[in-house]
């Protein structure tokens, strides 16, 4: 792993941060890896790993840096990423740490954030296909079907207001204890200022925008909504993905609610018929000695 190098400030860097120290990452954040680096040839993707080293036991690493050229895979330097923000004196307190089940997910909210406004470029987790390239998009959040806000996809260009605001929200009100305040119910609370007040379903359905930031319609980034997540894991006949989720550039698979089902080959499920088209590396990998991952 690479770890002397850091990103170029512009909008072609894609974030992809693996925050729970496994050493081994799992064959789904390497389809995510793999589908985001394919739909952006031209831009430079950066796999971010918190443990300080690396198994590639199976050689998939390897196989997807031999075959994508814009891959980064480099050790994490949270001190650097958080310095000069809003976040810096909350990442060296203890705070994000103690007293919660859910350190991970409360640095997962801290550094997207953070990346997207001092780089800029987009920032997806790692329960993420890319299925159509995004380049399209430059500041941008994504609606999911309830009305509010998700973080899973932030797109953004370096020091936008929007990214800014996302981190002192959280500094000033962080509760490490609660699913998603930091993220989602963060993430829609500075929206909701910068839209002042306004339906966001409105705002998003006629493409407009809140102070230089667009809102977009839940099919972009999250036409399954988190109560029909079984949907991706269904036995089902073939699927054309074009057809199914025309108007769709990411697919969202809730890995907190959905990471002990499994995929299964020959299922023909979404995930399954998403991974041999988008990650096809991988789904070779993954599948080579099991049926299931």
């Amino acid at each position: 792993m690479h770890r002397d190098v850091t990103p170029t400030v512009h909008s072609k860097n894609i974030f992809i941060v693996e925050t729970t120290c496994n050493p081994q990452s799992l064959y789904r954040n390497w389809c995510s890896v793999e589908s985001w680096a394919s739909q952006h040839p031209d831009k430079e993707l950066w796999y971010i790993l918190t443990s300080p080293f690396i198994s590639d036991t199976t050689g998939i690493m390897k196989s997807l840096l031999d075959q994508y050229p814009n891959i980064r895979v480099v050790s994490s330097k949270f001190r650097e990423i958080f310095q000069e923000t809003p976040l810096w004196d909350l990442f060296n307190s203890d705070k994000w740490l103690k007293d919660t089940a859910w350190p991970e997910s409360n640095l997962s909210n801290m550094v997207r954030g953070a990346l997207v406004w001092k780089w800029g470029g987009v920032y997806a987790d790692t329960d993420t296909i890319c299925i159509r390239s995004t380049t399209k998009f430059t500041n941008s959040v994504g609606l999911v079907v309830d009305g509010s806000i998700n973080v899973a996809v932030l797109i953004g260009q370096p020091h936008h207001q929007a990214f800014w605001m996302l981190m002192e929200h959280i500094k000033e009100n962080f509760k490490g204890n609660v699913w998603g305040h930091n993220g989602p119910k963060a993430i829609t609370s500075v929206m909701t200022k910068l839209c002042k007040g306004g339906s966001f379903h409105e705002i998003a359905n006629n493409e407009q925008g809140c102070q230089n930031m667009s809102l977009l319609t839940a099919k972009h980034f999250y036409p399954i909504p988190f109560r029909q997540r079984q949907t991706y894991m269904l036995e089902r006949k073939e699927t054309d993905l074009e057809k199914l989720f025309e108007g769709s550039y990411v697919l969202h698979f809730w890995n907190r609610l959905t990471k002990t089902d499994p995929i299964t080959v020959g299922s023909k499920s979404i995930l399954e018929t998403a991974a041999k088209k988008f990650c096809p590396i991988t789904y070779r990998a993954a599948t080579m000695h099991s049926r299931f991952f």
